[in-house]
């Protein structure tokens, strides 16, 4: 099915609109979106929903930790696609908390979680991989430093 990568974000990131917004002493999370002129792209949309849904949860979930760490902290996600040769790129960046090489390197394995067992089952990112790879047949590959941030890259192929 072809599908526009830009209505999915979009409407991926309103069902996740009031988690974006300031909350008590929380600072609304902005999110900046640079998107390139992209055509539709054969996908299975509904599946590439679930994936970018989960990497804009774990985005704000990282912007909230390091807002408690931090008291002149502008929270951002930024969205940036382009067009390649023959692929989509999606890169989602935050200025988060980032994430030590361990971490870094066990980011895919199922049920691998950082966060308490109450908050999360460690399958959205191994699921999200299996889902890029196997349903799309393109990757989803990770970057990350300590306090200062994280970015995933999505490539479809066109």
């Amino acid at each position: 099915m072809l599908a526009d990568i830009h209505e999915g974000i979009n409407s991926t990131l309103l069902i996740l609109q009031h988690r974006l917004k300031a909350s008590g002493k929380r600072p609304a999370i902005q999110v900046i979106k640079q998107y390139g002129n992209l055509p539709q792209v054969k996908c299975y949309p509904g599946l590439l929903n679930q994936v970018l849904m989960n990497l804009f949860a774990n985005a704000i979930e990282a912007l909230e930790k390091e807002i408690e760490n931090k008291e002149e902290f502008v929270p951002k996600i930024h969205i940036h696609t382009q067009l390649d040769t023959t692929s989509i790129t999606i890169r989602i960046t935050d200025n988060g908390i980032g994430m030590s090489e361990e971490v870094k390197q066990r980011l895919f394995e199922p049920l691998f979680t950082t966060k308490p067992p109450d908050k999360g089952t460690g399958l959205g990112l191994s699921i999200a991989r299996q889902i890029i790879k196997e349903k799309h047949n393109e990757r989803l590959s990770c970057s990350s430093q300590l306090r200062r941030g994280t970015e995933f890259i999505i490539s479809l192929p066109i």
